[in-house]
């Protein structure tokens, strides 16, 4: 501990540190941390230093040794990246327990875990930690590590920085002083040059040292070593070779920087790569130092040359945001170098800088904030969380820009917010990160929910039922009403959003390219199977039930009862009525349904066969046998439509045949809900319980919740278990009002209203919180029952995942394949989440809805079609047969639809009101999360792309 307390006297005695210039030789001794109060600490402590500067050195082994905690709670937490070696994020810990405590069996057991390691990684170097508990009970790590290097031939370096020590900044200074003593200097480099530098306190957070470094190249400038982002340990070793140096965070490494320049004439400066005018000013002062330590002039001239290049294609992308962002106000809580070059930055586009916070600042960064700003106002030196949350909720800033400590202070405020700290996710040096910073700053002001979230909850701004609502009686519904609860459209989104003018492009190709649509019949036999006792029929050939069968079984994972006629060629010849009769009869007679679903399909309909004419006949001629079993008819022929036509003409011909026409006497609180076919069974699951939650008596036609949920009944049923009922079925008049969803169920609708007079109120889709917001006030208004608990604690967790989750919807391009219906209630999800859509493929053009899809073009196609206008995306969704075309693109898919074969549970994934739009949020930011790909210095490079001017190109004298 005594080398331990001396080096920490040296650190504090830093004369480069800015805060120390200003004190006598007594006070340096004593230090800069201020004793932390119990109770009311935050912060890292010096072991977490010491590895934030030493850990993104890319091919070390960094072993912690002490008990679990110290390394189990803190490894892979940080946003660096490497272009090469990735053992730096393999976590070591020789993880003492109680036992090597008390033993003393810690040094031992760290001299075996360095073999251990060298044996298995071979790694050039092994940094070794001590903490708190291991310097506490005296174990010679200094010995260990020197025993460990004689004996395996192998670099092991001793960081002497446990916990208890001091600050996070002070174990920043004791790993400059451990590569000091330890690691530069002891290898020679071969082809040491006049234009090698050093940047010290470069994180290369999220790659962002790419962006610079091709600048650097570009001018002949080597580095020599980058300390510690991407670096190498032997780039660290020879780093007393440059000429040259720059200190990017002067709190971190100022001892590094100073002693070098004692040791070895390595002249430092320090600067910024943050804003465009920084950048280049830190261009400028790298050559004008490498001049004074002998360097050709001549690099002076093409370094201007070069600033003058990218500054200018830097402020004309620049110059796209400024009218979208100038007079913004930005908060910055942060420190060091980016309390100062940040606000540059943002000032340089318009941005307005209401606070800096100057806490980890030293004096030179304070004395530069107040040169900026031009008052002392807007610098704070801490702002305690309470006093930030009210700043923000009362709107004196538009845009938080911190680390991750304050994120929930600001989304909790309903303010957006930036990370500018360790664990970004996007680079921000350089002319081309300035440019993405400012693109990030105006993704996030900007995004859709802000405007969601702000939203007063429905039972804070109730509508009267009367202004609102139709009638319970026989009156079409208004106009006002319609707008009021059907749904979200692009319009919604008011200032965030401009609605759109949506082509519509019809269907050209001969060849239909991996079809995206599913047939008419199938959708009505999926309509079918939502009533109880059900047997849905398909009226052709045996192949066109037993594709569907299979595909149904594939998805659902259910034994699916689906029946056919079984027409063969002298049917298809002669007609099929005889087939159609005697397949009625032997289900009624081996099946005994409650209804029976018959589904035309192309061939019948091609023969042009009276179908409506046949089960009148037979239901006159058969009505004794035929007696408690319903038969009703939908006309679904393949060539026409797809799954939605064919559930909503299957729901029309049930209401059309079963239910009992008429005005009737009304049911309290008994509300008709029909459903889209794109309602899972969890939605229509949710959706009961929602309604019934607020006291009413909701039937849902058609409940496929009850029939394919995934149960197990304790006996065989040959028909469908579960479902609407067809007595529910006939009684719907007795319904006070009834709910839509989907455009497509429209239809319905009406003829459940000319047919009893029961009003209804149709809305287009329930996921996002507007809709669910439109639902509740409906529900809320229709039972005169306020919201209950359960419903404003859900609300309340959807909005906090909007806060969560729309850090990985802003700006991302999505390519949506579906029907109708389901494209617009996806479009519409990912635009408020603050996406774009990128392509937009669906089955049919005949859908109204169509219309209000928030997409530039509307593709009438296939999945061929999804392909081709989907490359570049960053999303596919669509069913389970676009793995093919995500598979080719490289790009992830999110199944959506019918049918999803590939993947357990699909029709138990919730998608709508609060909770299923908040499942929905999870499970898109997941799958971006599991695809991200880490940063690359090709991708990054902003020359890759360019043509070099050959007054741009380094003299021979500049190449090694």
């Amino acid at each position: 501990m005594s080398l331990l307390r001396a080096k920490i006297k040296d650190v504090f005695n830093e004369p480069g540190c800015e805060k120390n210039r200003g004190k006598d030789a007594k006070a340096r001794k004593e230090g800069c941390s201020k004793p932390l109060t119990p109770g009311a600490a935050a912060g890292g402590c010096a072991f977490d230093g010491a590895k934030i500067v030493l850990q993104p050195i890319t091919d070390v082994a960094h072993l912690i040794h002490a008990p679990l905690a110290c390394e189990g709670n803190s490894w892979d937490n940080r946003g660096a990246a490497s272009s090469g070696p990735a053992l730096w994020r393999t976590s070591f810990t020789t993880d003492l327990t109680e036992l090597d405590v008390v033993m003393g069996q810690g040094e031992r057991k760290l001299f075996k875990a360095i073999l251990e390691i060298k044996e298995a990684y071979g790694p050039p170097a092994i940094f070794v930690y001590p903490t708190c508990v291991t310097a506490l009970i005296g174990d010679d790590i200094e010995a260990v590590c020197k025993r460990a290097a004689e004996k395996y031939s192998l670099a092991v370096v001793p960081v002497n920085a446990p916990g208890f020590v001091g600050s996070k900044n002070l174990g920043n200074k004791l790993a400059g002083e451990a590569l000091l003593e330890h690691v530069i200097g002891t290898l020679e480099p071969d082809d040491a040059g006049p234009y090698d530098i050093n940047i010290l306190g470069e994180f290369n957070l999220s790659g962002e040292f790419w962006l610079v470094k091709p600048l650097l190249d570009r001018l002949g400038i080597r580095v020599r070593a980058c300390i510690p982002g991407d670096a190498r340990y032997v780039d660290i070793a020879c780093a007393h070779r440059a000429r040259a140096a720059m200190v990017v965070c002067s709190t971190a490494l100022i001892n590094l920087a100073r002693k070098m320049d004692e040791r070895w004439d390595i002249p430092f400066f320090e600067g910024s790569f943050y804003g465009i005018t920084d950048t280049s000013d830190a261009l400028r002062n790298i050559a004008e130092l490498l001049v004074k330590q002998g360097a050709d002039p001549e690099i002076l001239g093409r370094t201007e040359l070069l600033i003058a290049e990218e500054e200018a294609i830097g402020w004309k992308k620049l110059a796209a945001y400024r009218p979208r962002l100038e007079g913004k106000r930005v908060l910055l809580n942060t420190g060091g170098v980016k309390s100062w070059s940040v606000v540059h930055a943002l000032m340089e586009i318009g941005i307005e800088i209401v606070g800096t916070s100057v806490k980890k600042s030293t004096v030179e960064d304070k004395e530069r904030i107040k040169q900026i700003l031009k008052d002392d106002n807007h610098i704070f030196e801490q702002m305690a969380a309470r006093d930030l949350y009210a700043m923000l909720s009362e709107h004196k800033a538009d845009i938080l820009l911190s680390g991750g400590r304050t994120q929930f202070v600001a989304l909790k405020a309903k303010t957006p917010w930036l990370d500018i700290n360790q664990e970004r996710q996007h680079p921000y040096a350089g002319y081309d990160g300035m440019v993405e910073l400012v693109r990030q700053i105006d993704l996030a002001i900007q995004n859709p929910i802000w405007c969601q979230v702000r939203e007063p909850a429905p039972w804070d701004c109730q509508p009267a039922v009367g202004e609102e609502l139709p009638c319970t009686k026989s009156e079409t519904v208004t106009l006002h009403a319609v707008q009021e609860f059907s749904g979200t459209t692009a319009a919604d989104f008011g200032e965030c959003r401009g609605k759109p003018v949506v082509r519509i492009l019809p269907q050209s190709k001969a060849a239909a390219v991996n079809p995206l649509k599913s047939s008419q019949p199938l959708g009505a036999a999926l309509a079918f199977l939502g009533v109880d006792g059900a047997m849905p029929l398909f009226h052709g050939s045996q192949g066109c039930t037993s594709f569907a069968l299979v595909l149904f079984v594939r998805h659902f994972k259910e034994a699916i009862p689906l029946q056919t006629t079984a027409m063969d060629e002298v049917a298809t010849i002669l007609g099929g009525a005889d087939h159609l009769e005697e397949a009625i009869l032997n289900l009624k007679a081996r099946t005994k349904p409650t209804l029976i679903g018959v589904c035309t399909t192309a061939l019948v309909e091609t023969r042009g066969e009276d179908c409506a004419g046949d089960i009148a006949n037979i239901r006159l001629k058969r009505a004794e046998e035929l007696a408690g079993t319903e038969v009703v008819l939908a006309n679904t022929p393949d060539f026409d439509g797809a799954i939605e036509e064919g559930w909503a003409k299957a729901v029309t011909a049930m209401i059309e045949g079963i239910t009992r026409p008429g005005e009737q006497a009304r049911q309290s609180k008994k509300i008709v809900i029909l459903p889209g076919w794109n309602l899972t069974v969890a939605d229509i699951e949710h959706l009961r319980e929602m309604v019934e939650s607020f006291g009413l008596k909701p039937v849902i036609l058609p409940d496929v919740s009850g029939s394919l949920d995934g149960t197990v009944p304790d006996r065989w049923v040959t028909t469908t278990y579960g479902g609407t009922s067809v007595e529910d079925i006939r009684e719907l008049g007795t319904a006070e009002r009834c709910i839509v969803i989907g455009e497509h169920m429209r239809r319905p609708a009406e003829v459940l209203q000319r047919l009893t007079g029961v009003s209804y109120v149709l809305f287009r889709s329930l996921t996002g919180l507007r809709d669910a917001d439109r639902f509740v006030s409906l529900l809320s208004a229709v039972s005169g029952e306020a919201a209950p608990a359960g419903v404003r604690r859900r609300r309340a967790q959807l909005q906090d995942a909007l806060l969560d989750g729309h850090f990985h919807f802003g700006g991302k391009k999505i390519a949506i394949a579906a029907e109708p219906d389901q494209l617009y209630q996806l479009a519409s999800f990912f635009i408020g989440m603050g996406s774009e859509i990128a392509a937009a493929v669906t089955t049919a053009a005949m859908s109204k809805i169509l219309e209000e899809v928030p997409a530039q073009s509307v593709q009438i196609g296939d999945l061929g079609d999804l392909e081709a206008l989907g490359a570049g995306a960053d999303l596919l969704v669509t069913h389970s047969h676009g793995r093919q075309a995500a598979q080719r693109l490289g790009i992830p898919l999110m199944r959506v639809g019918f049918p999803i074969f590939d993947r357990l549970g699909a029709q138990h994934k919730l998608t709508i009101l609060y909770q299923g739009t908040r499942d929905l949020i999870f499970e898109v930011a997941n799958i971006f999360e599991a695809n991200g790909r880490a940063p690359t210095p090709e991708a990054l490079d902003p020359l890759r792309k360019r043509e070099i001017p050959d007054e741009l190109r380094p003299s021979p004298l500049a190449r090694h």
